[in-house]
């Protein structure tokens, strides 16, 4: 028995110390996991106050860059005014900014107010300021001004343009501060005086003055849907050219408005009309009108609205615009006019595309748009050369012999002008005879598609067939689409950089970054050296000697579009000048392009090189590709 007991004892021992070992173990264990989770919420911690102070700095970031890149200031004394300079500096023109400052919706009629928000945002006074289309914004990458009136006027604070994901996320952090320090009929009133109309407009004030010739508070309810239809859309609702189109959406906003009750429903057709009631006011100034809009309209993309008075340094060199602006007219009212053409514009450039001169009609009107730059004609032949470049750059000898039969391309059978096939002509004198054939067959040899491409990248702006149309001349480009390819050789093979305005600044901040600069941009050399070499000989051997110039050119002209356009083209090595004559309606004239656009011409290129030195077109161009310089020696030397 005593050993038994001896025995018990001995396991009890055993299974106490067994339970001590555990126990201390377990408190180890304990221990280790009490610290293990202790580091765990250090690291914690510190992860989570390093990504706070991430967060807080590019909160703090992104609320920096969007102060900085606000523009809240409002001048409620008058417009501002911008200041058109010359290539020089020298002020040409002094325009009063087409700004609305002084909308006020104590004296604007609740119903006029209404016109405007059922046209772009029906629920503006209900909602937060955003919508799911301004999140979606973000990430997709459309450029629309976004969903809400509320957006449109937070856009419209920022001093410089983005449709960039970082300013649409700006866009939408403004528009909640709009809706959370201001009532809504404070965003209404800034989304009046700030929305773009058109025609360089910003808001209802300037527009009703404009187009109305009165204050906004005066305005119908149809001329206030007018005004909101252009403020949605203003290329394809301007009321001075498209007036049925634009008169036809202002009457669907005035059934929109009748459908959220503003007015009585059977009221509003009463109110709607055929066309819009406009009582255009403008004023004649020293620049032609052209230009003046196309200033405004570039300044209002580039600075978009404004309370500052603003410079725009143009190239505009006013010796030669002022030459155009006497020319042309007189001899259009003597020479062309009697011809049957109404209708006359000129554009000159220099060689890496500053625009130097610009007429785009006989007689301004706001009523018409600019024929150099916004109407399309029928080219002809002037739009050939483009396929003689590409074929030059393949083989640059101009005595290469070519195809002059009518092949059949694409469903199209060629007819030349004079009904003469010689089956195998060279390239030179089929430039010289104008044939239709040979352009077409060498479409077809290396590729319409890559000749139309071609035509694009050497500065064809306006659409161009898929089929030989593109290639005979028959698709309407403009008149400054014609003078960009035939800068090419000029330019050292490189497309012309089409541009009227320089710089833009804010009048009196001569220090300060400009707000626009032109840059000129790293080209592709389109011809090669021997293809421009190759070119000159094309030029020349159309160019008639009769036209005399008192230093080398090269120019000639055509008739297209069964006689409704007529066309002279030609070129010294400082300036490229396009003449045009034809009628809006497209009607047929008796205009010659060799004649009487080429004596128009002549007339102008002899005085706008008064005094300028003479040098050889191929030596310009050798020195202006050696220099790397698109800036040519006759306005840079002005300038130094």
């Amino acid at each position: 028995m005593a050993e038994e007991n001896d025995d018990d004892e001995s396991g009890d021992n055993e299974s106490g110390g067994r339970s001590a070992a555990q126990s201390a173990m377990l408190r180890i264990a304990e221990k280790e996991l009490i610290e293990a989770r202790r580091r765990i919420r250090r690291r914690r911690t510190i992860l989570i106050g390093f990504f706070v102070s991430v967060a807080l700095m590019a909160i703090i970031g992104i609320a920096y860059s969007i102060k900085s890149n606000l523009d809240l200031s409002r001048n409620m004394i008058r417009s501002p005014e911008i200041r058109i300079l010359g290539y020089d500096g020298a002020l040409l023109e002094t325009i009063q900014g087409r700004y609305s400052q002084d909308v006020s919706l104590t004296t604007l009629p609740e119903r006029i107010q209404n016109v405007f928000v059922v046209a772009t945002d029906p629920t503006f006074f209900d909602h937060t300021g955003i919508g799911g289309a301004d999140f979606a914004r973000i990430f997709s990458g459309d450029s629309g001004p976004g969903s809400t009136i509320t957006m449109k006027v937070a856009r419209s604070f920022f001093k410089k343009k983005d449709n960039g994901p970082g300013r649409h996320l700006q866009e939408l952090i403004v528009a909640l501060w709009l809706e959370w320090n201001f009532s809504k009929k404070t965003i209404l009133r800034s989304y009046l005086e700030r929305s773009y109309v058109g025609r360089g407009i910003f808001g209802i004030s300037a527009a009703s003055r404009l187009w109305y010739g009165g204050p906004a508070e005066r305005m119908t309810l149809h001329q206030a849907a007018v005004l909101a239809a252009a403020m949605s859309d203003p290329e394809t609702f301007n009321p001075l050219f498209y007036p049925r189109k634009t008169a036809e959406e202002a009457n669907k906003i005035l059934t929109r408005l009748g459908q959220y009750r503003f007015v009585e429903p059977d009221v509003v057709s009463a109110l709607t009309l055929i066309e819009p009631k406009l009582d255009v006011q403008y004023e004649e100034n020293v620049l032609s009108g052209y230009v003046v809009d196309m200033v405004l309209e570039e300044v209002a993309d580039i600075v978009g609205y404004s309370s500052r008075d603003i410079d725009v340094t143009t190239s505009i060199d006013w010796k030669i615009q002022n030459l155009a602006q006497q020319i042309v007219p007189e001899v259009a009212k003597h020479r062309i006019l009697p011809r049957g053409a109404s209708q006359t514009g000129l554009l000159s450039i220099s060689p890496d595309g500053r625009i130097r001169a610009m007429i785009g009609g006989m007689e301004y009107s706001p009523f018409q748009r600019n024929r150099v730059t916004e109407v399309r004609h029928p080219a002809g032949r002037m739009m050939k050369i483009a396929t003689y470049y590409y074929a030059l750059n393949e083989n640059s000898d101009p005595a290469q012999w070519v195809r002059d039969n009518r092949m059949a391309v694409g469903g199209w059978r060629p007819v030349n002008p004079d009904h003469d096939y010689m089956g195998m002509i060279s390239l030179r004198e089929a430039f010289v005879r104008d044939v239709n054939t040979v352009p077409t067959n060498l479409a077809d040899h290396f590729g319409l598609l890559k000749v139309r491409q071609y035509a694009h990248d050497i500065g064809i702006k306006s659409p161009l067939s898929s089929d030989i149309r593109t290639v005979v001349g028959l698709d309407p480009v403009t008149v400054s689409d014609v003078t960009a390819i035939h800068t090419l050789p000029q330019n050292s093979g490189k497309p012309a950089q089409m541009t009227l305005i320089n710089s833009v600044t804010f009048t009196g901040d001569e220090n300060a970054p400009a707000l626009y600069q032109r840059l000129d941009a790293v080209q592709e050399k389109r011809l090669t050296d021997e293809a421009i070499q190759g070119s000159y000989v094309l030029f020349s051997s159309v160019t008639d000697p009769q036209v005399r110039l008192d230093r080398p050119f090269a120019g000639y002209g055509t008739v297209a579009g069964d006689r409704s356009d007529a066309w002279y083209v030609g070129f010294s090595s400082d300036l490229i000048t396009t003449v045009w004559a034809g009628n809006d309606d497209g009607s047929r004239m008796e205009v010659r392009g060799e004649v009487e656009l080429a004596s128009l011409w002549r007339l102008f290129m002899l005085d706008a090189h008064d005094g300028l030195p003479i040098r050889s077109m191929i030596r310009a161009s050798s020195q202006r590709r050696r220099a790397a310089d698109g800036v040519t020696d006759l306005w840079k030397q002005d300038l130094n």
